[in-house]
């Protein structure tokens, strides 16, 4: 992949998206490719939609009927998904947007750029904003006219979003990317078909038994790459320079088909996804997510600790020694999509657990934070069984329970912080360095396990202290850390206050716009970064994205298992007094 021409648009600093006509035009033709009738059949007739109508089926009846009494409270409490374009448009008028109206292909856009920037740490973040401009491609299909529409209009706006993206960018895997759109668009459309379809079956059972049985999670996430829109998505930024060493000719990774361990990395996109939305699906009668799958086939224990297994999965490509590339690139990946499911506003996971919180009763103690003493245990005891997926065929946990382990009093948080040291620094850093963070790391997460919840906010400073403690160690030219770790600096600072502790407290006031301006102003200080020479920027974006996220899921407080956990709970009828 390459730039054919330099981009005019720069993101919060433009008035508006500039307009290509050669870009538009290429959008069009490629949703008329999409909706052309003999690929939507062609689709509708593959193993993939079989196993979308499948896994609707197994949810309908073994979740949305035969719970359908537990989940009413959920559905009632949380806010609808959906309309975040409108939420943040005011937000881009302050930063440069002529207009609300010039303003919605601009939020169309940055949406993908905080994911694509948070975990793409490795390209040129020129390029990170085009194929994020491409992307709108996906979301065009995805989200206008469905029940959680955006709100950024029709497909011609997504196509002015898109429209920069497939002027400037060119070379074989972009062509590529593309045909996959094209295939990805269709896969959603023939989707939606089908959802409407199942929707009618009066014996879910019965269709399932006749089709063959239930769906194993290999079946179900070889057909979620693709409505997930993985391949288009990953294929993009992973042609850059920045990862040729790692991937093919078309930015493939093509380790992840050797590696469990990388395989396990790069499918966490999917796997925050599926956190985030476990109840607005069940709202909206989504059916294709993994975790709503594993409860219905498995139960409620087939998902408790499903967030503690996804934190371990970062941690062990990192300790991967298989001999493979790609490892250290793909935790990457792995810490950015954490990052992007907690921050973005169109998933409000912060006001989903102020929801749950303010319904009170077993609702509220199932989706309570950890009690003071007992946060960090479960975290740190969690280890993965070997394999490329979180589940076996029969839906049963590829993790080893919390409650299996043995104690360890006082050195569950030696142990985080050893984890949280890898993340948050280069491989070759020296071991003195690393054992100074790793000091500073274990003394922080002591006070994050025994700190009680009123005091949880005055360690906002000390997640700080360890970032600029990581930078010391990591960064060669000092003279770099006086102008773009101070803005990153604070937002760690903000998500601990906001994000991580935040969730347990009030009824979320639908006018406040501070999910808005936090995940704009991490889009920006993040992406201020790729000014500076690669191998700076890098080293300071992976530690912010190790300590952010260490923050997020290995401090025992992680609002991801506060989600999973707490759905389990309600189904096993095991909420703690």
């Amino acid at each position: 992949m390459y730039m054919i021409q330099e981009p005019l648009y720069e993101p919060y600093r433009s008035a508006e998206v500039p307009r290509y006509e050669v870009g538009e035009r290429a959008a069009r033709q490629i949703l008329s490719a999409a909706f052309a009738p003999e690929v939507i059949q062609s689709v509708m007739q593959s193993p993939l939609l079989a196993t979308a109508q499948v896994t609707a089926a197994q949810i309908r009846a073994g979740l949305w009927t035969a719970r359908k009494d537990s989940l009413a409270p959920l559905i009632e409490a949380v806010p609808r998904k959906g309309g975040e374009v409108d939420r943040i448009l005011g937000e881009y008028c302050l930063r440069h947007a002529k207009s609300p109206t010039h303003a919605v292909p601009m939020a169309m856009r940055d949406f993908i750029l905080l994911w694509f920037a948070a975990a793409f740490i490795r390209a040129d973040g020129r390029m990170l904003d085009l194929c994020g401009s491409t992307s709108c491609l996906m979301m065009a299909v995805d989200y206008v006219a469905a029940v959680d529409d955006a709100g950024g209009g029709g497909h011609a706006a997504y196509g002015t979003a898109a429209s920069e993206g497939l002027a400037c960018l060119g070379g074989k895997s972009v062509t590529q990317a593309l045909r996959d759109t094209v295939l990805v668009d269709a896969v959603l459309r023939a989707r939606d078909i089908t959802t409407t379809e199942t929707r009618r079956i009066m014996d879910p059972s019965g269709f399932v038994d006749a089709a063959g049985g239930p769906v194993t999670p290999r079946e179900y996430m070889r057909a979620r790459w693709w409505d997930a829109a993985m391949v288009p998505y990953h294929r993009l930024p992973m042609s850059t320079p920045g990862y040729r060493s790692v991937t093919d000719r078309l930015g493939t990774l093509t380790a992840a088909d050797r590696c469990g361990a990388i395989k396990r990395a790069i499918d966490c996109a999917i796997r925050y996804n599926e956190i985030v939305d476990i109840v607005p699906d069940c709202a909206n009668g989504e059916s294709f997510n993994e975790i709503l799958l594993a409860l219905a086939s498995g139960g409620g224990h087939a998902v408790y600790g499903y967030a503690d297994a996804l934190a371990r999965v970062t941690d062990d490509v990192l300790e991967c020694d298989c001999g493979a590339s790609g490892h250290e690139e793909a935790a990457e990946i792995a810490m950015g999509d954490c990052l992007f499911y907690l921050l973005t506003t169109r998933y409000q996971m912060r006001k989903q657990l102020q929801s749950l919180a303010a319904v009170g009763g077993a609702t509220q103690r199932a989706y309570a934070q950890r009690a003071p003493g007992a946060r960090l245990q479960a975290v740190a005891s969690t280890t993965l069984r070997p394999g490329n997926l979180l589940h076996s065929d029969t839906w049963e946990p590829l993790w080893k329970p919390a409650e299996a382990a043995p104690r360890m009093p006082g050195r569950w948080a030696v142990h985080l912080a050893r984890r949280a040291a890898r993340r948050s620094l280069p491989a070759d850093t020296a071991a003195c360095d690393r054992e100074r963070c790793e000091t500073k790391f274990t003394s922080l997460l002591v006070d994050c396990d025994n700190a009680p919840h009123q005091s949880l906010r005055t360690l906002a400073k000390q997640w700080g202290d360890v970032f600029d403690t990581v930078l010391t160690a990591a960064v060669a030219d000092q003279a770099s850390l006086r102008q773009h770790p101070r803005p990153l600096r604070e937002i760690i600072e903000r998500i601990w206050l906001h994000s991580v502790v935040d969730g347990d407290e009030g009824t979320p006031n639908p006018a406040e716009r501070a999910d808005e301006q936090l995940a704009m102003d991490t889009t920006q200080a993040l992406f201020a970064t790729y000014e500076l020479p690669p191998t700076e920027g890098w080293t300071i974006r992976r530690a912010f994205s190790g300590v952010t996220t260490s923050a997020i899921e290995l401090s025992g407080l992680s609002p991801y298992g506060r989600m999973t956990d707490g759905i389990s709970r309600i189904l096993l009828g095991t909420a703690p007094s």
